[in-house]
């Protein structure tokens, strides 16, 4: 059962004090005396309470100055103050609110104008207290969620870091063997060119991993220089020639090469149009195409990076989610082409907005493929 409402009520006269209380004793409302504004402030500093009602004209200390006093401290501010005078005049109102005072009634005091307010400020207060409770459990719930993701964060940095190590091992080993003139067998090297391929996308994942957590920690430098956009894409896309012409997809690009150099940092940049055009690839069917362009946008200051497919494309709802690491694991465990793209896309956008840029995608629909864009300020961010 709730507890019953605590009103203290503060004037230097007897009498008045008691009419109030008596105006107010059917509503069962608790009640506090203070005859003077010190002993009010020891109350209200020492005793939890729901409202004071408190007299303007009061021997040394009037009602003015304790209202003052009250809503400056920090633990009896919040505590709502409903200024009783005889005092009509426009400019004592003003100064009442001035001085913080949550309500003004003038006497004699009219019984339904006062449990009116009384009650307004009671109902009020107890909609503010129980914000503030929800807010202090959600406050602690977000502190013990943020430290588990501290934690959460620290293992994972851990284990990737174990991991690096023997992966880089076997991947050298592997390379070895298939550059040994002594030989493999056809059957047998192409089994081994491809465990050395998926040993170069665990070695990736992990420096996605390394590189974003470094990001989040604001322990990333960047070596930036002026680079051609441009000229870094399209080395880039050499690269990818063997896959595409394997899978008879379409590479093109566009640019201009009268495009201004971008400052960044050439090998994150670099990193980011990998993965990009890496997504891509892996989502555009056979015979498919895929646009690489590279392009100015003077009133922005920027270069623009776009990569589109055409594959399948991403419903608007994922458009947003795609890159957020969180995200990616629910959709991947949900089989959706948003989530199967691992971590690549969320360090491009860590890396693009370190840059003080910006990333997004673009797709209109099932079939219609999907575009990223990227977009690089000209000067250093």
């Amino acid at each position: 059962m709730p507890s019953k409402p605590t009103l203290l009520i503060v004037d230097d006269e007897e009498r008045n004090i008691r009419l109030l209380k008596a105006m107010l004793m059917a509503k069962n409302y608790d009640f506090l005396e203070a005859s003077h504004g010190e002993e009010a402030l020891r109350l209200a500093s020492e005793i939890s309470m729901d409202m004071i009602l408190l007299d303007v004209m009061m021997p040394q200390m009037d009602g003015f100055e304790v209202c003052h006093r009250l809503k400056q401290d920090e633990k009896t501010r919040a505590i709502p103050i409903i200024m009783v005078t005889a005092l009509s005049e426009k400019q004592h109102r003003i100064k009442a609110m001035e001085v913080g005072a949550d309500d003004f009634i003038s006497k004699p005091v009219d019984y339904t104008e006062l449990t009116i307010r009384v009650s307004s400020l009671l109902r009020i207060k107890s909609y503010q207290d129980e914000l503030s409770q929800n807010l202090q459990i959600i406050a602690a719930k977000n502190a013990k969620l943020e430290e588990l993701e501290r934690v959460r964060d620290g293992l994972v940095h851990m284990i990737i870091h174990d991991l690096r190590n023997p992966l880089s091992a076997i991947s050298a080993y592997l390379q070895l063997a298939l550059i040994d003139p002594g030989g493999l067998s056809g059957a047998n090297k192409e089994k081994v060119e491809r465990c050395f391929h998926f040993c170069q996308e665990l070695e990736h994942m992990i420096q996605n991993l390394l590189n974003i957590s470094k990001m989040e920690e604001g322990k990333m430098d960047l070596n930036r220089e002026p680079t051609s956009l441009q000229d870094l894409t399209t080395e880039i896309l050499e690269r990818f020639a063997p896959t595409v012409e394997e899978r008879q997809i379409s590479l093109f690009f566009s640019g201009n090469g009268n495009l201004p150099p971008v400052i960044i940092d050439r090998s994150i940049i670099k990193r980011v149009i990998t993965n990009l055009v890496d997504n891509e690839i892996r989502y555009t069917p056979n015979g498919g195409a895929i646009e690489v362009g590279v392009k100015a946008i003077p009133d922005k200051g920027a270069i623009c990076l776009t990569v589109k497919d055409s594959g399948d494309g991403i419903p608007a709802e994922y458009q947003e989610k795609i890159f957020d690491k969180f995200e990616q694991v629910k959709l991947k465990k949900e089989g959706n082409r948003a989530g199967s793209s691992g971590l690549g896309l969320t360090f491009c956008k860590m890396a693009v907005e370190t840059h003080g840029g910006k990333i997004w995608v673009e797709s209109e629909g099932p079939g219609k493929g999907a575009a990223f864009q990227a977009l690089l300020p000209l000067s250093a961010q």
